[in-house]
Formats: structure tokens, sequence, C-alpha cells
């Protein structure tokens, strides 16, 4: 069981059902950010909110509460928590504000490369972070299931887009690449975007190109930059992350520790 606070009371429930996209999980219309803590201080807080709040005006869901009391709810349950370094979810839903936080837990073996599949799958509302996404979740398990961190999703004409919970980036000569469409609005992503040294520039990439890519990495809120050294049967960058993928995940310590 967890402990969740709704609206302005806690309660308790199992944990799947606060897990968008699982069968248990009650509510079909609704949207969600994730966010980590370090030491009790949530990272990047104002644009997953702003990206909270933007989405509910963007589909029409009221949210019960502004967004300074939400902002404070957020803080009562991080602040409930005896561990400083959480991830902390928050649903909203028709008439609900729902916050729980669970420890961060993070597998740092991840820094040193992971491997993902491929899977044909898309976002029904890539552009924004709804609690109906079984598209992804399905993928997500395909991806356990062969042991790998996420699963790359791409459409019939093997174009790719994102990853399952995460956004991702390549790169070919200095410049970082991502798509710019049909793609969640990343957190992270957009921290990149904004303060990479290397040109960003927006592309569109072949499950057949990956042969051909120096580097490849995820991001997500939770992982932060994650480098890819495998998908599929392609090894990426000799099968351990690249120079400017390193650069860029010590970058990104110092850009959303500083931006808290």
């Amino acid at each position: 069981m967890i402990k969740a606070l709704v609206n302005s009371s806690w309660e308790l429930f199992d944990i799947d059902e606060l897990q968008p996209g699982t069968s248990v999980f009650d509510f079909e219309t609704g949207l969600y950010e994730t966010m980590r803590t370090r030491d009790h201080r949530p990272i990047l807080l104002t644009p997953h909110l702003d990206r909270l709040f933007n989405s509910a005006k963007s589909t029409n869901l009221k949210p019960p509460f502004h967004r300074k009391k939400v902002e404070s709810m957020i803080m009562q349950v991080i602040e409930s928590s005896p561990d400083p370094d959480q991830r902390v979810r928050v649903l909203l839903v028709p008439d609900k504000v729902i916050i729980y936080t669970m420890p961060l837990d993070l597998d740092y073996d991840i820094y040193n490369g992971v491997s993902v599949i491929t899977v044909q799958a898309k976002r029904d509302t890539p552009e924004i972070k709804t609690t109906n996404y079984h598209s992804c979740l399905n993928a997500y398990q395909l991806a356990q299931e062969h042991e790998c961190f996420d699963a790359i999703l791409m459409d019939e004409d093997q174009v790719v887009f994102e990853g399952s919970r995460s956004n991702l980036f390549w790169i070919k000569k200095d410049i970082l690449f991502t798509k710019e469409t049909g793609v969640l609005p990343g957190v992270t992503r957009n921290t990149i975007i904004t303060h990479s040294p290397y040109a960003v520039k927006y592309g569109e990439l072949n499950v057949l190109d990956f042969d051909r890519l120096s580097e490849l990495f995820l991001t997500n809120s939770g992982s932060g930059i994650v480098p890819i050294v495998k998908v599929n049967n392609s090894i990426i960058s000799n099968g351990v992350p690249g120079p400017i993928t390193k650069e860029l995940m010590k970058l990104y310590d110092s850009w959303a520790f500083d931006i808290l």
C-alpha cells in the first residue's frame, strides 16, 4: 500500500491503482507529471507545472485547485517522506489532484549504457502527458521482457519517434538531433535543447539508420540522460557511452540542480 494526498486528505492505495495504463486505474481521463527530488527539493518543478496546467487548459480538464495550492501540496508530500531523493507523481483527474512519492531507487548502472528494442506503437496524444497510455505501457512491458531499459516507438514506416517513457536524441557530426513533432515535449528534453553547448536540430530517424549513428541517448525526468549502447542487434558507440553524451550527462546535473 502507498499513501497519497488526494485533494487535501491522505488516503491509502494499492500502487497499481495509481499507475496510469493499468487495468485497475479508474481514470481514463487525466494528466500526470513525474519528477524527482534531491535533498527533498523538487527538480525542475516550474516546467513540470507549466506543462501540467497548459495540458489541462488544452484538454478542458479543470484543476480543482490553483497552481500555488498544487505546488504547496507537492511540497507537503515530499516533506512527508524520510527519503531525500524521491520520485514524485502528480495525477490530475476529474475533480481530484492525487500526489504520492516513492524512493528514487535509481540504478546507476544505466549510466554505463543501456539496451533498447524498437516496437511499432505510438502515443494517442503525444504532445500531452495523459493517463491514457496503454500503448506505451505495453511497449515498456515488452522491453522489460527482453531485459531492455526501454522500448523505442516507431510507426509502420519504421520512422522512430521516442521511448515509451523517454525522449530520444541522436548525434551526428557533433550535432544533436531529436524529432520535432509527434513526441512528448519532455522537461528534460527541453532543458537540453535550451542549454546544450552543441547545436540541436530537429530531424527524422529510421530504424535502418541506427548502425550509422555515433551516439544515441534517452532523456526523462527520473533518470536524466541515459546513454544507449545497443538497439535491437545494433551496437552503438562501440558499446560504451560516447564522449558528447558523457559531457552532456555532467552538464545536465548542473543545469537541473541549479534550476531547482
